[in-house]
Order: structure tokens, then sequence, then C-alpha cells
């Protein structure tokens, strides 16, 4: 008997093949975490206080008491000039001095003698008066040898040259053995106070009208704004490490450039900054909010604006149009259309396509260790 092949397919049928497997995703809740709404800046930093080393007086370099680039405490001679002259000098004022000494005790006790016979109607006017005279011209030529010797000893203090506060210098711009001061002051090296530096930036009129509307909405002083902290980074730093607060806000803005100045006080302690170096300079504007943070890597953009995507609960991946703010060191803040419940595909965001299902493992969103010191 012969079987129909027919009637042999039929009672073989295969299962349908499985289908591919859903992509595997990691989602995670947005990071719930304050925003400390502000402006960043763009300035340069220079030391506070920053003086030039001059010889007052003629001589010559004798010695340099620094090393290049060293650092240097109040009171501490940088450079000395050779003081013979000058000691010599004072030694001379002191003998002008101590002979008009001498000479104004003769003279003064000539006035005492004339003085008491004039009383006795014995001295005559003429001898009173001389006498009188000659006291007076010695008492004036004390004054005249007091001030010529406190001359002379402002002249040898300044063969020592010392530092007027700690700093650090710059290189010694003449070496030992030269002839300094002679004619005009001569520039002898530049010691600057870095423990602390200055970071000015200018703040152009949107910026400041975000800061204007700031200081109305707390009620601040100008005073109290010279106070507000900030916090400052270099270029190649991903957060912004150096605290600091106002100094100075200028009065009116730059008619040629249409900004208006302003400068902060950063603090230096490790001497890690540097006069001249650029920075970035953040000034909060107002207290900390609420906000919604996701990985800025996990943002897209099409035609229509940023999106990011989400899975729902049934496991399936939904396309949202959100709204950006500010983003900091690899976090970006939402400020709309996200809700903190939701899971946002935070890796393999490649693989995910809206409206298909996904094996989800779960994340996390983690702030910055940096947070902690910028906010």
């Amino acid at each position: 008997m012969t079987v129909p092949l027919a009637a042999l397919g039929a009672g073989c049928d295969a299962p349908p093949p499985a289908g591919p497997p859903a992509p595997r995703v990691t989602a995670a809740p947005p990071l719930a975490a304050p925003l400390q709404d502000g402006i960043v800046l763009t300035g340069q930093t220079a030391a506070v206080a920053t003086v030039d080393l001059v010889a007052r007086v003629p001589g010559f370099l004798r010695e340099v008491g620094f090393a290049d680039g060293a650092d240097v405490q109040k009171g501490q001679v940088l450079f000395r000039i050779e003081d013979e002259p000058y000691a010599a000098q004072v030694d001379l004022a002191q003998a002008a001095l101590d002979q008009q000494q001498a000479s104004l005790r003769n003279t003064e006790a000539e006035f005492s003698r004339q003085d008491a016979l004039r009383k006795q109607y014995v001295a005559t006017q003429t001898n009173y008066d001389n006498a009188l005279a000659a006291r007076d011209t010695g008492r004036g030529a004390v004054s005249a040898a007091q001030a010529n010797l406190k001359t002379a000893q402002i002249n040898l203090a300044y063969t020592r040259i010392e530092a007027p506060f700690t700093g650090r210098m710059g290189r010694r711009l003449v070496d030992p053995g030269n002839l300094v001061g002679a004619g005009t002051p001569t520039k002898l090296g530049t010691l600057s106070q870095i423990d602390a530096l200055y970071a000015t930036v200018t703040i152009n009129e949107r910026d400041l009208r975000r800061l204007r509307a700031a200081v109305r909405e707390r009620g601040m002083t100008r005073e109290a704004l010279r106070r507000v902290p900030v916090q400052a980074g270099l270029s190649d730093e991903p957060d912004l490490p150096h605290p600091g607060h106002l100094d100075f806000i200028d009065s009116g803005l730059d008619a040629t450039t249409g900004t208006l100045q302003a400068r902060a006080v950063l603090d230096n302690p490790g001497r890690q900054l540097a006069p001249g170096l650029f920075v970035r300079v953040r000034i909060p504007l107002g207290p900390p909010k609420p906000a919604l943070w996701v990985p800025a890597a996990a943002i897209g953009v099409d035609q229509a604006g940023p999106t990011l995507l989400v899975v729902d609960e049934a496991g399936s991946v939904a396309l949202r149009r959100v709204e950006l703010g500010p983003v900091r060191e690899g976090l970006q803040v939402i400020t709309a259309g996200l809700r903190p419940a939701d899971r946002v595909v935070t890796e393999g965001v490649q693989h995910a396509v809206p409206g298909r299902p996904v094996a989800v493992s779960p994340g996390a969103i983690t702030a910055p260790a940096a947070w902690a010191r910028a906010d």
C-alpha cells in the first residue's frame, strides 16, 4: 500500500523557530539631587599683593638672600647693598649732633645768666637779646643735626631690602657686584603674595540680569554680595575644586564691551594655583533647588529636540521628549519631561528601540564625589 506524500508531511509539522532574545539594557531612576543654579565665567588669576623691590640708595649689590622662585618670610633680607659709606654717614651725623648739643648747653647757660642779670637790672638789653638769639640758634642747629642723623640712618636702612610680606619671589634681576640705585631706583626683583589669589572676570549683560534678579530675590545688600561663596577650577579640571568668595563688583558696565568687571578671592593654601592662569569661576544664584539628573551620554537628539529612552512597566522602550538644564561632571539636569519614578536607559542605548521589549538590568546613577566640595 502506498502512503501519499502529503499525508506523511502533515504528520511531521515542526514548531516555528523561536525569535531572537530581547536585547539587554541597563536602566535606572534619575538621580534626585539639588541643583545650585549659577553663572560660570572665565577669568584670570593674579596675586593679591605684588611689590617691586628696588634699590633706593646707590651702591654695589653685595648679597642676594634668596633662590630664584623661592618662598620667603616677612622681614627676610632679600638684598644687601654695601653699607660702609652709609654707616660712616651715620657716625658723622651723630658726631655733628653731639657737637651741636654741647654748643647748645653752653648757649643755654649763657642765656640763663643774662636772664638772671636782667631781672636784677644789671645786664643790658643787648646782651640779653644776643644770648636769647644764640640759644635759639643753637636749638635750631640741634634740630637740623637730628634730622641729618635720621636721614643718614634711613639711608643706612635702605641698604637692607627686606620682604614686606610673606610670599614668593620671582627671579633676581641684578647679580651681586653690580652698581645699583645710581641716578634712578634699580628694580631688583618682584615679590608676590599667593596664599590667596584674585580671579578677575567679566560679566555680560545677560548674566548680569540673572545676577541682579537673584540679588533682588534674596534681598542682599552690596556688602553681603561681596561675601557670596564661589567655586573655581582650571580648564583641565573636571570640577571646580578651589573655593573662594566675591570681593569686588564694578559700579557700571564698560560702554565699549557691554560687560561688568568683577573679582573673586580664591583660597590657595597649597599654592596649586599661580598668577596668570585662566580659570572658570561659578557664582551661585540663589539657594539649591531639587532637580533630576541623568547621564549626559543617555541624551539623544533628533529634529524635534533632546530625547530620553525609558522602560515602561511592561518592559518596553518608550521615547520621551525632555527639556535640558545645566550639565556638570557628565550629568545632565532634566527640567521637564521626566518623572522621579521613570527608569532611564543608561547603558545599551544603541540596542533600545522605542516600542520593543528589552531585558532590564537594574542600575543606579550616583553623584560625583566632587559635588560635596562644589555645592
